[in-house]
């Protein structure tokens, strides 16, 4: 018998395998049934593409025997045989894949994006974007002092990306419980591995972050499921992550209908000859640890399971067509009024202050970034946090915005609340992909069965000579995405009430600061921004605008710097007779139309100040929201004050020429009124 494994175990195995491969092989059947005589993706039973894994098996049969219900997986758009491996519900999964309202994620994910809580499993369609999550939970498993163990999964091509090598960074560096597994079935789509990386093995990969590696040839199920033992047993003693590669192949085409003309018949033919269920069945059969009859009965077993899940997830109910409405955010958050006036605080030490009393209350509450520990943040976000939580709640990260960013969605998926922090947000590019198609996304994709209670911070604005790639606001691009809330406040007592909403919110919360308002010794900001802020917790209604001036002749929206703008422009507009009311968004995403449309109601004009681009921005929605839905109370065209469409200088005369101001709102009323 093989040393190192009891023959129950090697059983175990052999059932996952086949369990896998008579899967695939009847969703096959199922999805090109009805989609002749002319190939239609978007036909029959199960629509869109298609990503098989048959041959692919010992990658993650291994699981059956080695994980628990509690360790977190996180596959690929390959992701069958792993969720069969892990113990993922097949009735749910099947329906799931035809898109059934009784589907893992009630037909909303598909098969690419399979959520199962109940056995944490997860999987996304975005190469590489695996990593950063099981980073997450392994670090909440740490955290905790957990001996759990996270897994993910990438082929060969997602070892050329970034997030695989951020993570795996972030993995040895503070010595996590997660296992990075390899599927190198030689082909990322039609490039083989040859023509994308100069190394012989994927394992050597983690040469370079002191990383323990183990190679497995041959797709052999037995030597897999042994690197894998090791290395689970290395996670769960705290000893750290490993990362092993298995050569192996997949048998069907990148998806189906992939005419495959990038690889040789004859090279399919021969590896399906070496298949590993045969040779292990021959194994088995050899050792007898089993006799013919009991394979077949296992066999059987496996089919019969199959063939009760394609029949619950046929006989399923469709969803409804505005059953797509639902799920895009999780309910409310807890809402607590202040009862004391407070004391006067800059933004940065009333953000600081929400965040340490939630994090005081709360110890799922951390918060990860550069430069948030000791510094206390470029802009003074976390002073005092570090001293107050220590290193292990307020963690300095290497500059790897993908890796740490999107293992928040691993720490929410675990329990954890993080605030992470991306210092700009002009630094946005390098993490978009695990905000807008993960945390931004899963709660939706699961059916609203996976939460992410996420804080994203980050530093927007210009006027200080930062130019182009530091002094942007953007939030517009946040906005866009559903599933993203994102608020701005302008003072000290929002800053502190929107940190602690948005900490409590069980959605992601982009919550953007403009640096010239934080009160910073060192660069200069209005006085108005800093108000009185009550000692005590409270929160401020995300979603809720607020009239910081009331008025009659004119409706002006602004949000951030722009409010402290437009209440100096009222000032002076009111020495001419102009009686303007102002309006504090607070919140960009979800807006609030109500007051911004009563308030037209009342005063028939409207512009929209704001310091984003003019173009597709939010001084855009704004006049949507007036013109479409307040036509009939406008007196005139809404107008609107931005910032130009083009990047931003660095020049102090260019710069100022291009930013909103008092005076640009002080004329622009003007022109509307008099």
């Amino acid at each position: 018998m093989q040393e190192g494994i009891k023959s129950e175990d090697m059983l175990t195995i052999y059932y996952t395998m086949v369990k896998s491969r008579h899967y695939e092989e009847k969703i096959r059947e199922i999805y090109l049934n009805d989609k002749k005589p002319l190939f239609n993706i978007a036909a029959g039973k199960i629509p869109g593409e298609m990503h098989l894994s048959a041959g692919q098996e010992p990658t993650a049969a291994w699981m059956s025997v080695l994980l628990r219900d509690d360790d977190f997986v996180y596959s690929t758009h390959r992701p069958h045989h792993t969720a069969i491996s892990k113990g993922v519900d097949l009735n749910k999964m099947t329906a799931e894949i035809m898109g059934k309202k009784t589907g893992l994620g009630h037909g909303k994910g598909g098969h690419m994006h399979l959520f199962d809580p109940q056995k944490h499993f997860a999987c996304a369609g975005i190469v590489g974007s695996s990593f950063p999550p099981a980073v997450g939970a392994a670090l909440s498993f740490k955290l905790d002092g957990k001996d759990n163990v996270a897994v993910a999964f990438g082929g060969d091509g997602s070892l050329n990306q970034g997030m695989f090598m951020e993570s795996m960074n972030l993995a040895s560096l503070w010595k996590l419980p997660v296992i990075f597994i390899i599927e190198n079935n030689e082909w990322a789509i039609s490039v083989n591995v040859k023509d994308s990386t100069p190394l012989i093995r994927d394992s050597d990969r983690a040469l370079g972050f002191n990383m323990p590696s183990k190679y497995v040839p041959d797709n052999d199920p037995i030597q897999m499921y042994l690197a894998a033992k090791e290395a689970v047993e290395r996670a769960r003693s705290g000893k750290g992550p490993t990362l092993i590669s298995i050569d192996t192949y997949r048998y069907y085409g990148h998806f189906e209908g992939d005419p495959e003309v990038y690889r040789p018949k004859d090279e399919v033919k021969n590896l399906m000859a070496k298949d590993p269920i045969k040779r292990l069945r021959d194994q088995i059969l050899n050792e007898k640890l089993a006799s013919e009859d009991e394979i077949e009965r296992l066999e059987n077993s496996a089919l019969e399971e199959i063939d009760q899940a394609v029949k619950f997830a046929e006989d399923s109910p469709d969803p409804d067509g505005n059953d797509a409405l639902a799920d895009v955010y999780a309910p409310g958050y807890y809402e607590q009024e202040p009862k004391s006036r407070g004391r006067k605080l800059p933004m940065y030490m009333a953000i600081s202050e929400g965040i340490s009393q939630e994090m005081e209350k709360d110890s799922s509450v951390l918060y990860m970034g550069e430069d948030v520990g000791v510094y206390g943040g470029i802009f003074g976000a976390t002073t005092g946090l570090y001293k107050k939580f220590g290193p292990e709640r307020v963690r300095d990260t290497p500059i790897s915005e993908s890796a740490f960013i999107g293992a928040s969605s691993g720490l929410a998926a675990a329990g954890k609340r993080p605030i992470v922090e991306l210092m700009f947000t002009d630094f946005l590019g390098v993490t978009f992909d695990p905000i807008m198609n993960h945390i931004a996304k899963n709660y939706y994709m699961s059916g609203g069965n996976v939460k992410m209670p996420i804080v994203i911070t980050t530093a927007i604005g210009g006027g200080y000579g930062d130019a182009a790639q530091h002094s942007q606001t953007l939030f517009p691009i946040f906005a866009h995405i559903p599933g993203l809330k994102v608020v701005v406040p302008s003072n000290s007592y929002d800053a502190k009430g929107l940190m602690i909403s948005a900490i409590r919110d069980d959605n992601p919360v982009i919550y953007m600061f403009h640096k010239g308002l934080m009160g910073l010794p060192w660069m200069p900001y209005p006085q108005s921004s800093v108000v009185e802020v009550p000692e005590e917790e409270y929160t401020v209604p995300i979603g809720k605008a607020k009239i910081v001036k009331t008025g009659n002749d004119i409706t002006i929206v602004s949000v951030g710097s722009t409010v402290h703008m437009a209440l100096e422009a009222a000032d002076e507009l009111k020495k001419d007779g102009i009686d303007a009311e102002v309006i504090d968004l607070r919140t960009v995403k979800p807006i609030d139309k109500e007051t911004i449309l009563n308030s037209i109601k009342k005063t028939g004009y409207m512009l929209a100040v704001d310091e984003d681009y003019e173009s597709y921005g939010l001084t855009s929605e704004a006049i949507s929201i007036a013109s479409e839905l307040g036509f009939k109370d406008l007196k005139t065209a809404p107008r609107r004050i931005a910032y130009p469409d083009i990047p931003v200088p660095y020049s102090r005369n260019m710069e100022s020429f291009s930013l909103p101001s008092s005076e640009k709102i002080i004329k622009t009323v003007k022109e509307m009124i008099m």
